[in-house]
């Protein structure tokens, strides 16, 4: 199912919070980079839906 997403929903759901920045203090280079986008996509209110 397509969601249609409010530029505040977007800021809400990918901000990194000060939690977030704490689990991404020991990874580096890419890894990090990766790393946050997984938490934060898994984190997402769509997450585990349905793509189809």
């Amino acid at each position: 199912m397509w969601q249609e997403w409010e530029p505040e929903d977007l800021i809400e759901v990918w901000t990194l919070l000060e939690e977030d920045q704490e689990r991404l203090r020991n990874k580096s280079g890419a890894n990090r980079l990766g790393f946050a986008l997984l938490l934060k996509f898994f984190e997402a209110p769509t997450a585990g839906s349905s793509w189809t």
